[in-house]
């Protein structure tokens, strides 16, 4: 099994993740709500290394039945779908070198990306629910489509997503906003794209990882995410048309 060698990490390696951390809370502090820093907290998140897997199992054993396995590169959406479905979260081991002055990630995720941007929302009940049965579904359903339109409701809402507050302001939610500075800010002032969540429209809008996306669908609250996942339960999954290449992609 692929372990992280954490040795491997050069002092720029470990500058990249302070720049990253350090710019990303100061710029996130009043455009993510609370349940994300307490799961920063919770995981002892710091600016000052690159967290150590071992240690990130340890604080996620006493508060979830959730677990960090390192991967080398990105997994394919089935990968990452079946790994949910056993309450292990991938995450890459590679991190960006070199940072933007925007601090947007060029091509693949990476390790800021999945432990920042992510795993923090996967101690809250509602988010690590809805991760593993997605990823139950995607053992059920094995056709490349069905893994295709899984994956959209994926990067729609756990990625590009937004969240309303306590106070009903909508703020930051999807990893990909969280982790990339410019795609945050556009985000939060295209407000005539934002959507309500509605799983048909979801499933209906494609995903491309290298397209802005047209629509913003913002959750009420995380209770959304049960709902989503308990109609995919009951209703199955639409019949939606997806081009060859997509499928391809998802498998």
């Amino acid at each position: 099994m692929y372990q992280q060698q954490y040795h491997q990490y050069t002092i720029q390696h470990q500058q990249t993740w302070n720049i990253l951390y350090t710019k990303r809370t100061q710029a996130l502090s009043a455009v993510v709500s609370a349940p994300f820093w307490q799961g920063v907290n919770a995981l002892e998140l710091k600016a000052y290394f690159i967290p150590d897997f071992q240690e990130l199992n340890y604080l996620l054993k006493r508060l979830s039945d959730w677990e960090v396995v390192a991967v080398e590169e990105p997994l394919r959406p089935r990968q990452v779908l079946a790994k949910w479905a056993k309450k292990r979260f991938p995450a890459v081991t590679q991190i960006r070198l070199h940072p933007d002055a925007d601090l947007r990630l060029q091509g693949d995720k990476d390790l800021f990306q999945d432990v920042f941007s992510l795993l923090p929302w996967v101690l809250q009940p509602e988010v690590a629910d809805f991760m593993h049965r997605v990823g139950q579904l995607s053992l059920k359903h094995k056709d490349p489509a069905e893994t295709e339109l899984l994956w959209r409701l994926v990067q729609h809402v756990l990625g590009n997503g937004l969240l309303r507050d306590a106070e009903g302001k909508a703020t930051l939610f999807g990893f990909h906003l969280i982790s990339n500075a410019p795609e945050a800010e556009k985000a939060l002032r295209s407000e005539n794209q934002w959507q309500p969540i509605v799983l048909e429209e979801i499933l209906g809008q494609p995903y491309k990882a290298v397209d802005q996306p047209v629509s913003y669908f913002v959750l009420e609250s995380l209770a959304d995410l049960t709902s989503l996942v308990d109609q995919l339960e009951k209703e199955g999954l639409p019949v939606v048309e997806i081009p060859a290449q997509l499928q391809l992609a998802a498998v």
